[in-house]
């Protein structure tokens, strides 16, 4: 990022779902805790006061369901919205703050990291940038993982850590489907392994 970093916020651990974000001083600023129901699956988002911030419902078919503060749930895709066409922008994910002002995430597919952008000049230098964990086996250390962010992306901060959160949650469960598809597709057919005669009962290869 060209602009300087204002602040730059630790996700402990890295995981979107079940988290601390922490200031640099290592001081609690949200928790994204997920509940696992009877009925559904639902991830909620808290400041350092404990008021819950946002929350998301997990779908299996459908688009997830968020709740913002004191308004009625709504389909994600309602809130961040994702480009289709043309095809070079469908990794593209905008939305609004409640002045109005238009926001661009970018990088939201399997392998990529996710950018803030905003209008303001036109959504050519990002103003938030997340940096996901490393380690290095060699060395023995490793590296947290932080969302940076600029002087403009800390004036709606609550907004950036929300939308990054909900965004990184289903980037990432996509990101575990296509390599679960990937693997499906890279292991050899049943006739190879056990021969070409059988049958396949209750679940399981039989002869």
């Amino acid at each position: 990022m060209s602009a300087s970093v204002a602040v730059t916020l630790t996700l402990a651990p890295d995981n979107p779902s079940n988290a601390a974000v922490l200031d640099p001083d290592g001081k609690e600023l949200y928790v994204v805790y997920t509940e696992h129901g009877k009925s559904a699956t639902t991830t909620h988002v808290k400041n350092a006061d404990e008021q819950i911030l946002a929350s998301l419902e997990w779908r299996d078919v459908l688009p997830d369901k968020v709740t913002l503060g004191t308004k009625g749930p709504m389909s994600l895709r309602d809130w961040l919205h994702t480009s289709l066409i043309p095809f070079y922008l469908k990794d593209d994910v905008s939305f609004q703050d409640d002045a109005g002002r238009k926001y661009k995430w970018r990088g939201n597919a399997p392998g990529r990291p996710l950018e803030l952008f905003s209008q303001d000049d036109g959504f050519k230098e990002p103003i938030a940038r997340f940096l996901r964990s490393r380690t290095d086996r060699a060395a023995g250390t490793s590296t947290p993982a932080t969302l940076v962010l600029t002087a403009r992306a800390a004036e709606i901060r609550d907004t950036v850590v929300i939308s990054f959160l909900f965004l990184e949650k289903t980037r990432r469960t996509n990101e575990t489907a296509s390599q679960s598809r990937a693997d499906v597709l890279a292991v050899p057919p049943l006739s190879g392994v056990v021969g070409s005669d059988y049958n396949v009962r209750d679940g399981g290869v039989r002869g």
